[in-house]
């Protein structure tokens, strides 16, 4: 019996020293990468803050936000991914792209916050909106303290999940919406 081939899709990087190159990823019911379009406007956002800076990739999927950060010079990223076509695609493109300072971990993000405990400059939480992660997600960053003053914590969710419940120290910095998606930059003020 002949295994179904999956649909492998590429990414671009969009800016940095990796600029215009492309990773690939395999298609998954459960995997929606996060646009061009907003890629470019969060790394707008976020471009005075990511140079030298420690990222957390929450959800992986294919790669391309943590990819993405150190294309424009983050200090370090750890990326979390429990899907193991996933996983093992990110560690193909980090090898093609000679990136050493990405630490791509095969785990369960939930319970991988639980156990560690890490204060980072920027936080991405980009989970499979069908899951509905992102609530127990920001509860884990925030009892377990990962976030210190003026950590940046991006969120993107869909329009039809507006029970977000957000911590009272982290403000709101940025918002906008793309068709279903609304992404947002949250700075933690304690």
């Amino acid at each position: 019996m002949r295994k179904k081939l999956q649909k492998k899709i590429y990414l671009r990087i969009i800016s940095g020293k990796f600029g215009s190159r492309k990773i690939h990823a395999f298609y998954n019911k459960d995997m929606r990468p996060t646009t061009s379009i907003i890629r470019e406007t969060l790394f707008n956002w976020l471009d005075p803050h990511i140079i030298g800076s420690n990222c957390l990739d929450c959800f992986s999927g294919s790669g391309i936000l943590g990819i993405e950060a150190i294309s424009r010079n983050a200090s370090s990223v750890v990326s979390l991914e429990n899907k193991k076509k996933n996983f093992l695609s990110i560690k193909s493109n980090l090898k093609k792209l000679s990136i050493q300072n990405l630490k791509i971990i095969y785990t369960n993000t939930l319970h991988w916050l639980q156990k560690n405990n890490f204060k980072y400059d920027i936080i991405f939480i980009d989970p499979p909106f069908h899951l509905n992660l992102i609530n127990q997600t920001i509860f884990f960053l925030y009892t377990k303290k990962y976030t210190k003053k003026n950590t940046l914590i991006y969120i993107e969710y869909s329009y039809k999940n507006s029970t977000i419940k957000i911590p009272e120290t982290w403000i709101l910095y940025k918002k906008k919406k793309s068709g279903t998606t609304i992404y947002s930059l949250y700075i933690n003020k304690n």
